[in-house]
């Protein structure tokens, strides 16, 4: 019996093994951990928050096996540690066990922030629409934050990008296809210093509490002390 819906929070490599991980551009070991495991942990927040999911997989490298806080699994939550170096090994394995099994589902890339829970229904909602609709999340920094199918086109998730995707770049490989395609865009991907000091202003925002909790404010306020003079 299929799951309504299935939401992936996908990690494209090592987020918590300060060892493993590559550093955020100049921030060192500890405080890149920091950054890269915030975003995860607000994602989980959000998810956490949608009504009636069917189910949800974090996806992290097996780099983090032993390093995962507490709480990421629950009774509609489990954790797949993968290769993320290779990626085309883990999507066919996602693809076999879970993708097939829901009739939606919605792949969030970790670097990314600024879904809302409200934003998640929609992605659910338009793909109810019709078979062939696909939902794209967009950056304010060209970038993709999620995307939403129905069903697994293997052709085209063996072209894409995991990490840091171009929006054109994927809209382009998306088109070849007969698809309904949804933009739902203004969300964020961290993947540079002017990301980093874009998220500090959007932060600042009474808006922001939507998709980021005042606990998760204070995790990111000490990377703004840390780091202030990139932010001018």
């Amino acid at each position: 019996m299929k799951s309504n819906s299935s939401i992936f929070l996908f990690s494209p490599s090592p987020r918590f093994n300060k060892a493993a991980l590559s550093n955020f551009e100049t921030f060192d070991k500890e405080n890149s951990c920091l950054l890269y495991s915030s975003l995860i942990i607000n994602h989980k927040e959000v998810i956490n928050s949608v009504s009636r999911i069917g189910r949800v997989i974090y996806c992290f490298d097996s780099n983090d096996k032993e390093l995962i806080p507490p709480g990421f699994k629950s009774e509609v939550a489990k954790i797949f540690y993968g290769e993320m170096e290779n990626v085309n090994d883990t999507i066919k394995f996602l693809s076999d066990k879970y993708f097939n099994e829901s009739d939606s589902n919605l792949i969030i890339f970790s670097n990314s922030i600024g879904i809302k829970p409200s934003d998640i229904q929609k992605v659910f909602k338009l793909l109810t629409i019709d078979d062939d609709s696909i939902v794209i999340g967009k950056t304010n920094n060209e970038k993709v934050a999620f995307i939403g199918f129905k069903i697994f086109n293997k052709v085209l998730f063996s072209q894409i990008k995991w990490d840091g995707m171009n929006f054109d770049y994927f809209l382009a490989k998306v088109n070849k296809f007969d698809y309904f395609v949804y933009v739902l865009d203004g969300y964020m991907y961290l993947d540079s210093i002017p990301d980093f000091r874009n998220l500090y202003h959007e932060l600042s925002k009474k808006e922001s509490l939507a998709y980021c909790s005042q606990k998760m404010h204070e995790r990111f306020t000490h990377l703004f002390i840390e780091y202030k003079e990139l932010l001018k």
